[in-house]
């Protein structure tokens, strides 16, 4: 059942951090309602899309919004800018809105001229036939035949940009753009020279879609065919890719595979067949043997995994994955807890390489249908949207997972460092392995979901989203974690669990009337495997008590009733010459701290005596030494004749009845 010092913490962080959130996050008011009519709401900007290539941008005192002719290709160069002032007797919104309205008017104006030239040119096409490096975007190009006369004159007292009359085009008149005061404010030059500058921009952009025009007439399929060409290559490279990561993959599953070994070595089955051990005995290495035998065994499979994956073709990788992967043997002494943490780098690495080949994946295909849309006129628009994300959003992610990873490395080399004081203090224990296993599996997930959300939230301010919007619903948040507060309670538990050491992964233990092995474990569940093979998960909120059997040492518990004839010296000293005997073989001392403690005589009744022996062990090793001990004592008392109690029960008889 859950405590009361749970729920009070519980209720306790609920509140804080509603206070929190609602001291972040609402605006100050004075007699309003909040979120309706703050100040702060009033003046912000429409929420147009971060790819609009018309949004309003804040510039000084006023509001700027850029304008995009139809087909520009020059899409990283400077636009005509346009602006308009802050109005107190306006809000920023509708200011911004104005200005973003002003400039979709002058494309649309831009547009009409086109479109009116479109006919024009493809009924008199030139008879001149280009080549194709003149179509590239790079090539400079003279201004089409085509081109209509673009003039500075005034219009209502006004300066303005226009398209001259030409009848020979059947064109009329019609202004383009009006040269404001503020604009030239805002560019910081005066109204003539800004007028010449969009002047010129204009007749360029005229001539740009006229050229391109030009190319859809002399070659058709040319943006189509430039466009699978892009396709193939991005396929063929995420290809490349796929085939390298699957080969990461396969190195990961088998130093995954040996790390899970060394992880088994470690703890003993309380199942394990006795007479199996026993034919294995001679055969069976010293555990400083066991460590020199896995080290220089994967020091040659990873020379031999190095030399496989030369032979697939990463032949510019192979020395870095390499050095990588063998950096840790040069660094550690054998042994377990080194051979451990060298293996958990090597998979750090792989992971690294993985994470990075995906967002590289990603990157490629965001960069591909990036240059599509350059490629089309009608998909220029696109621009911003798709190469933002393609730069923007795999430079995030893999700043992100460099991040987590580089943390990963840290946290196994300090619980590493952490582990080899703990194991000189404690030479004949391995609990400074099994708890390494338990928290580095913890932080690191922890770690990386901290990582995540900060990806996630830079990730919806470059796709355009306010940040501020998600920070407001703190509300639902707060109801959030007041509805899942059963989620807080396993997950407060499970971190005082991990702090205070309670029982680490590879313990024996039960919880609740359950037990087992603990086979997995995390700061909301944790999973035991009992004798069965049944796996059990127990919410970490409903962890009450822990018996730990294996934690720091374990204890052979062991009892005999002996017959009341029996001679209880002869017996105990049989009992002490076969603990003695068995802690004088290497095999058995590596496993007993010392010989057995014979406590004597436990209890007197009618089935015999019971005598108590116990022997303390290595963590997990009390059950392969108590079989060993039950094995030798019951050859033993079969050789010096003593019997085991037996049930005795008197009869009366009474002759009269």
């Amino acid at each position: 059942m859950k405590t009361i010092r749970q729920k009070i913490i519980c209720y306790f962080l609920i509140f804080l951090g509603s206070l929190t959130l609602m001291m972040s996050f609402s605006p100050f008011v004075d007699a309003q309602i909040p979120f309706l009519f703050s100040e702060d709401a009033i003046n912000e900007l429409p929420q147009t899309p971060a790819w609009d290539l018309n949004r309003a941008i804040p510039c000084g005192r006023f509001l700027c919004s850029p304008v995009f002719f139809f087909g520009d290709g020059d899409l990283l160069g400077d636009r005509i800018i346009l602006a308009i002032p802050r109005d107190r007797t306006k809000t920023t919104r509708e200011v911004a809105l104005e200005v973003e309205q002003r400039a979709r008017f002058i494309q649309n104006v831009f547009i009409g001229v086109f479109n009116h030239l479109r006919p024009i040119v493809r009924n008199n096409p030139m008879e001149e036939r280009k080549n194709r490096r003149f179509w590239l975007i790079t090539t400079k190009k003279p201004f089409h035949p085509a081109t209509p006369i673009v003039e500075i004159g005034i219009e209502n007292g006004q300066t303005v940009v226009y398209v001259a009359g030409q009848k020979e085009l059947g064109l009329p008149q019609q202004a383009i753009i009006t040269v404001t005061e503020v604009d030239a404010s805002a560019n910081a030059m005066t109204i003539d020279q800004l007028a010449q500058i969009w002047r010129s921009k204009i007749k360029l952009s005229f001539s740009n879609a006229l050229w391109g025009l030009e190319m859809d007439i002399q070659r058709p399929f040319l943006r189509f065919n430039f466009s699978n060409l892009i396709i193939t290559i991005a396929i063929l490279f995420v290809f490349l890719e796929k085939k390298i990561k699957r080969i990461f993959r396969k190195v990961k599953r088998n130093l995954q595979e040996k790390l899970d070994e060394i992880n088994e070595s470690l703890k003993i089955n309380p199942e394990t067949n006795y007479a199996k051990k026993t034919n294995l005995k001679n055969s069976k290495l010293t555990i400083e043997e066991k460590e020199k035998e896995i080290v220089k065994s994967d020091v040659k499979n990873d020379f031999a995994l190095s030399e496989n994956i030369f032979l697939k073709g990463i032949n510019n990788g192979k020395q870095l994955i390499f050095e990588g992967l063998s950096f840790s043997v040069k660094l550690f002494p054998q042994g377990f807890l080194q051979k451990q943490n060298l293996i958990k780098q090597q998979i750090n690495l792989i992971e690294l390489f993985s994470s990075l080949i995906f967002l590289s994946q990603i990157t490629i295909i965001f960069l591909a249908i990036t240059i599509i849309t350059v490629t089309f006129r009608e998909t220029r628009f696109l621009f911003n949207l798709f190469f933002t994300q393609a730069l923007l959003l795999p430079f995030i992610w893999v700043t992100m997972v460099l991040a987590d990873r580089i943390t990963d490395f840290w946290i196994d080399s300090a619980l590493n460092e952490w582990a080899k004081e703990k194991q000189e203090l404690q030479p004949y224990s391995n609990r400074p392995i099994l708890r390494v296993n338990t928290y580095s599996p913890a932080l690191r997930k922890a770690t990386t979901i901290i990582f995540n959300i900060i990806g996630i939230f830079l990730s919806l301010g470059v796709i355009g989203l306010d940040v501020n919007v998600l920070a407001g619903a703190g509300a639902l948040a707060v109801l959030f974690a007041f509805l899942s507060r059963n989620i807080l309670d396993d997950l407060l538990n499970g971190t005082l669990i991990l702090i205070t050491d309670r029982y680490a992964l590879g313990d024996f233990v039960q919880i609740n009337k359950l037990e087992g092995f603990v086979e997995t474990m995390n700061l909301y569940t944790t999973s035991l495997r009992n004798l069965d093979g049944q796996l059990i998960t127990i919410p970490n909120g409903q962890v009450s008590s822990v018996i730990n059997m294996t934690k720091n040492w374990s204890r052979v518990n062991f009892t005999i009733q002996v017959s009341w004839e029996a001679n209880l010296q002869k017996t105990m000293n049989t009992l002490q010459r076969v603990a003695d005997q068995m802690y004088k073989e290497p095999e058995w001392r590596e496993k007993m701290f010392d010989t057995a403690d014979i406590l004597g005589i436990d209890q007197i009744d009618h089935n015999g005596v019971l005598i108590r022996v116990l022997i303390k062990t290595l963590p997990l090793q009390q059950w392969a030494v108590g079989r060993e001990y039950r094995w030798r004592v019951k050859e033993a008392f079969q050789r010096s004749g003593i019997s085991l109690g037996i049930p005795q029960n008197r009869i009366w008889y009474n002759e009269n009845k």
